[in-house]
């Protein structure tokens, strides 16, 4: 792949370092505290997990998601995943100050922080300032700053990834190869 097609699929995944740890989100982030709304919240100390259920909203500064189930899974005293689903789940968030927001949608989106992963399942779609990025799947491994973006093999259109970049983009970043 060449290099300028890999920096623009790096700049629209990029920001899907989205929780805590992220490197690409507003710094301001990180120090905000987690807001969650939902219609229905289940706390199960015996399984190690928090359910949110219905309408539900997560905000953290720029960062934004929206589902109709979020779950934390705690296997430590830390939440290790976040799993949220929707029809689509989606997901908002500011990179820098200076960018467009970055949008992200698919039916599951779940953070693993052991992995380092945030991985988009099912219709699986990201966007910025025009470019997108869509798949079955798309995996971002925040630590090593890699993407993997997959079709699936179920119905037609499902099994090749689709890459947009409008024009405007390829001009303004031209300079930059």
């Amino acid at each position: 792949m060449n290099n300028f097609l890999y920096r623009c699929l790096c700049g629209v995944v990029g920001v899907l370092m989205l929780l805590p740890a992220s490197a690409h989100a507003l710094d301001s982030d990180r120090e905000q505290p987690i807001q969650i709304a939902a219609d229905v919240a289940i706390r199960d100390e015996i399984a190690g997990e928090t359910r949110y259920e219905g309408n539900v909203v997560l905000t953290q500064g720029s960062l934004k998601i929206t589902a109709d189930e979020l779950t934390i899974l705690h296997s430590t005293e830390n939440a290790d995943r976040i799993i949220a689903t929707g029809k689509p789940a989606t997901l908002v968030q500011q990179p820098t100050p200076d960018q467009p927001p970055v949008n992200a949608s698919a039916l599951r989106i779940e953070y693993v922080r052991s992995e380092d992963l945030v991985r988009l399942l099912e219709d699986a779609r990201i966007a910025q300032n025009g470019s997108t990025l869509s798949g079955n799947q798309i995996d971002y491994l925040v630590s090593q700053r890699t993407v993997k973006a997959a079709g699936g093999a179920d119905g037609p259109g499902q099994g090749r990834v689709e890459v947009v970049i409008p024009p405007e983009n390829l001009r303004d970043s031209s300079s930059d190869a």
